[in-house]
């Protein structure tokens, strides 16, 4: 009996376990279909209160308590595009930064709160997540900064957020009011599930730069108009006291009426897996410079040119914990993602189930089993060609990619250079490689940049940057006097017109002026440092600057030096696409395509991009950046030469030596049959 009562209790335990998970697991709204949901929905604002879409005083929506009704906003907003701030997972190998770029002090700061090495820390040079959101806002999903712990009701009726505190999420002072009138920048889903084409990245931009982060979703999907800023509001506005109707007051939004119902709920069209040209609004990258292939020439992603998508090898569950796709990679759900890299994919990763969505198993045929041992997939197969020197490219997150522009010059900072290859666990890998550029202050070996809006403003009146103009700009604008002309390029040719003048002489003047700014650069250089050198020693520090792979400093007589520093050195990340295709690969047409002097490979340049005029600036070879010996891959080169020939030989060799054995076999049969006769 009481065996039986006992097997009750652990069934009834048993059941309501079950119940509970159940419970738990339905918590938010499922379909288990393939197919899309059709999303008629009500508004809710940020106190989760119904909108009336009708209601000339309505609110702007709020993804977190509208889209967090049936989806898990929680789960989703520690997805890969929104957890950096929290550090609450693995950063996962280096990626692309986030570069503050300021041309009026010559900054190229490479940021990340993953904390990646040769990056920095935004609350380690003094920008807050509202420095942050106004810089780089354009291209973010929301969420991350645009959310930070520990903020204030806003007074958009924005709720409190009781989750831990984060040294990197505390707002300054100057900007913890800003977050008061300006509500959160809240994970927007619509950036990427929008299906209608109606969703712009560019109103989403415009409505951040006029701090109105709460109302950003509203007028990116076209919900609704909103009129005013809260960028033109005081730090101490009290919304409670505002007139009705006058121009100092928060921002008002007016629905559009034709995505509402008679029930006053919104159409939103939703697609479950994002279009790709959605990914390309942060993840496009386009070669610059002369050398530059146009637009209408470039042929895509092979993979995508296959009709595949983003998402098929980028996937992710509700979490948003997005798969980055590299060999190694350990996604945070605990399951085996090796199959969705280049090599698990296309020759079985380390669970054995390669050859995903019929990827094919490439033979290399004639090539060395070694190479797949020395060389990423990536090396051959991924980003621009190899060439003599690796070329510039422009990215969306670092130079605003997608949002209309006349400024898409080859020399737009900041400066980014593609492909470098370097070594990484005796590995070739594809990079993407720019040089940072700021002051900061040396103090016990270490250099630590210094906030560039607060240096600006200490250096102001030494930079004397003209209004529309970058300091490159400003120090380039010399001018050349009849004497200068005179002295170089002689009394006759000075007096040419310059439509007339030689490649020769064109170029000598180039030089001439690149030098005369260069002169322009050190004696604002050693101003600069003197002016910051008084300001930091009460503190024993040693005021810097790092640009163009160099480090600078005052040397005696408080005149310039150049020193050696790990802060000038380049910080580098792995591309992965675009994906060539195995006909457009490198190493295609033969060994000597790699293994030759001067193989791009191996010999291709790679210059430093400076912020500021260079006349000798700083260039390595991939051989160098790589880690590789110069002689011995002299020598290796040399013994391909001959290496047709020796293998000519050898077959020769081959054949004469199968030649005699065919003799001595001949003579044995022979010997064997005229044994056999005389017995």
């Amino acid at each position: 009996m009481k065996w039986h009562a006992l097997r009750i209790f652990c069934v009834s335990v048993s059941l309501c376990s079950g119940l509970i998970a159940s419970d738990q697991a339905s918590r938010f709204a499922h379909t288990n279909s393939r197919s899309n949901y059709v999303h008629w929905i009500d508004l809710y604002d940020a106190n989760n209160r119904r909108i009336d879409p009708a209601d000339p005083n309505a609110g702007p929506y709020s993804p977190m308590t509208t889209c967090g009704r049936c989806h898990d906003y929680e789960s989703i907003a520690s997805g890969h595009h929104f957890n950096a701030i929290g550090g609450s997972l693995p950063a996962g190998r280096a990626g692309e930064p986030w570069i503050w770029t300021d041309d009026r002090t010559g900054t190229q700061l490479p940021l990340s709160y993953r904390g990646w090495e040769g990056t920095y820390r935004p609350n380690e040079v003094g920008i807050s997540p509202w420095d942050f959101v106004l810089k780089f806002g354009r291209h973010l999903p929301g969420g991350g900064p645009g959310q930070p712990p520990k903020q204030q009701p806003a007074a958009t009726g924005e709720p409190g957020a009781e989750t831990p505190a984060s040294a990197e999420a505390e707002p300054t002072p100057a900007s913890a009011d800003r977050w008061r009138l300006s509500g959160w920048l809240q994970v927007d889903c619509m950036l990427c599930h929008s299906n209608d084409h109606v969703y712009s990245p560019e109103v989403w931009w415009n409505q951040i730069k006029d701090q109105n982060f709460a109302w950003a979703p509203t007028a990116a999907a076209g919900l609704g108009s909103i009129d005013g800023k809260v960028s033109g509001l005081a730090d101490d506005f009290d919304p409670a006291n505002a007139a009705p109707g006058g121009r100092n007051r928060l921002p008002t939004t007016t629905y559009h009426s034709l995505r509402i119902n008679g029930e006053k709920k919104v159409f939103f069209d939703v697609v479950r897996t994002p279009d790709d040209r959605t990914c390309y609004y942060c993840h496009t990258t386009q070669p610059a410079g002369s050398g530059a292939v146009p637009r209408w020439n470039q042929d895509e992603d092979v993979h995508l040119r296959a009709g595949m998508t983003c998402t098929d090898c980028h996937r992710n569950d509700i979490g948003h914990h997005t798969v980055r796709g590299y060999e190694g990679e350990e996604h945070p759900t605990g399951l085996s993602v090796a199959s969705l890299s280049c090599r698990g994919c296309h020759l079985d990763g380390e669970d054995g189930q390669g050859g995903r969505m019929g990827a094919p198993k490439p033979l290399h045929v004639g090539l060395p089993a070694l190479h797949l041992d020395k060389l990423s997939c990536t090396a051959c197969h991924s980003g621009p060609p190899h060439a003599t020197e690796a070329q510039p490219v422009h990215t969306a997150l670092a130079h605003g990619l997608g949002l209309p522009s006349h400024g898409f010059t080859s020399d737009l900072a900041p400066g980014i250079v593609a492909p470098v290859l370097l070594q990484e666990k005796g590995k070739l890998h594809p990079h993407r490689m720019t040089w940072p550029a700021f002051w900061g202050k040396l103090k016990d070996g270490a250099i630590t940049p210094l906030n560039p809006d607060a240096t600006y403003e200490a250096l102001r009146s030494i930079l004397r940057i003209r209004r529309g103009q970058t300091l490159v700009q400003t120090l380039s604008a010399v001018k050349m006097t009849d004497e200068d002309k005179t002295n170089l390029l002689g009394e006759e040719r000075a007096k040419v017109d310059e439509a007339e003048r030689t490649d020769d002489e064109r170029a000598k003047i180039a030089a001439w002026e690149t030098a005369k700014a260069k002169e322009a650069w050190f004696e604002l250089l050693g101003k600069s440092l003197s002016a910051l050198k008084e300001s930091m020693a009460a503190e024993g520090a040693e005021p810097v600057y790092v640009g163009g792979g160099r480090a600078y400093r005052l040397g005696a007589e408080d005149k310039p030096e150049v020193f050696q520093h790990a802060a000038a050195e380049p910080y580098a990340w792995k591309l992965g696409h675009d994906v060539r295709s195995a006909r457009a690969s490198s190493g295609v047409t033969g060994c000597y395509e790699c293994h030759a002097a001067g193989s791009p490979i191996f010999e291709g340049r790679v210059t430093a991009v400076s912020a500021v005029p260079e006349d000798e600036p700083v260039t390595y070879t991939m051989w160098e950046l790589a880690g590789y010996d110069k002689q011995m891959l002299d020598a290796w080169n040399l013994s391909f030469q001959g290496r047709p020939m020796f293998k000519y030989a050898g077959f020769a060799v081959m054949g004469l030596v199968a030649l005699i054995l065919l003799a001595y076999w001949i003579r044995g049969i022979h010997g064997l049959f005229g044994r056999l006769r005389r017995g």
